[in-house]
């Protein structure tokens, strides 16, 4: 064999062992990978809307503050300023969600019975709703800053201890509650094979991204806006908490354990009233 043939089999067998199949289940995962490292990076760069960002800049209002987000978007006051929180609020929950809902989306493919064209439409459909909801998810803590005196971020300044205890005890009763359980279970269940059209992958992922919303009730809507939603740290802690509940083997022992830490975090912050690493407005 000449020394040429060698090399040109070499590097044959090398390309070889780096074969990739890009079947149904492959793509699915690669594009929501993709789609999350692109939410990640709009919201890591700051490229969503931010209503009312310049006002709290110049009241030296940290955006990782609690209730600084819907703060600013009262001040603005307009409708505008109210879709572009909801789009801000979705693409942080898309962000965070992304990673939950790779093996659900990947076993919805999987299960689809037809060509990829029907199995792409369908995915795509399911996706579609599944997005919206998050999205329009956001007029929950909009309303709780409607409803509370001073809004989340007046609030929680002036009752800093009840607040922060308040919603790690709820957010740890939550999590250990049998609605919550249940939810986890119905969301963790195997999909059976299916060949669902546009309108029934639509409500598919509208009623999923229903259940999904239910699920992170406690974390996601407790937690986030009341410790603040612009704080990656709690973004990235929330983000895992969310993936490792919807693995079948792990999730009931995960709820279990994070909404026993909560609730005892809870009534440790209640009782003792502990130095709070919680800035309301920045240093100077």
């Amino acid at each position: 064999m000449s020394v040429s043939t060698e090399i040109a089999d070499r590097v044959k067998n090398g390309v070889g062992q780096f074969e990739i199949d890009f079947d149904r289940t492959t793509t699915t995962v690669v594009a929501m990978i993709g789609l999350d490292v692109l939410w990640w990076v709009m919201l890591y760069n700051g490229n969503v809307p931010m209503p009312g960002m310049t006002w709290l800049m110049e009241q030296a209002i940290p955006m990782a503050t609690p209730g600084a987000m819907e703060l600013g978007v009262f001040h603005v006051g307009t409708l505008g300023a109210i879709v572009g929180y909801v789009s801000m609020w979705g693409v942080m929950m898309w962000a965070m969600m992304h990673p939950a809902m790779l093996r659900f989306t990947r076993e919805y493919a999987a299960a689809y019975q037809g060509s990829a064209v029907g199995a792409t439409t369908a995915v795509t459909a399911f996706l579609a709703s599944y997005h919206l909801v998050w999205a329009l998810s956001g007029v929950i803590p909009l309303g709780f800053h409607a409803i509370l005196p001073g809004g989340i971020y007046g609030f929680t300044q002036a009752h800093t201890h009840l607040v922060i205890g308040g919603v790690l005890v709820l957010t740890g009763l939550y999590q250990l509650s049998s609605f919550k359980r249940c939810r986890l279970r119905a969301c963790c269940a195997r999909i059976d094979p299916h060949s669902q059209g546009v309108m029934v992958a639509l409500k598919k992922g509208f009623d999923h991204g229903i259940s999904c919303v239910l699920i992170c009730l406690g974390p996601f809507f407790l937690l986030m806006p009341f410790f603040g939603e612009m704080n990656f740290f709690w973004m990235v802690a929330l983000t895992g908490l969310a993936t490792i509940e919807r693995l079948p083997d792990w999730g009931r022992e995960l709820a279990i354990a994070t909404g026993i830490v909560a609730l005892l975090a809870g009534v440790g912050v209640l009782v003792l009233q502990p130095d709070l690493p919680i800035a309301f407005t920045m240093s100077m």
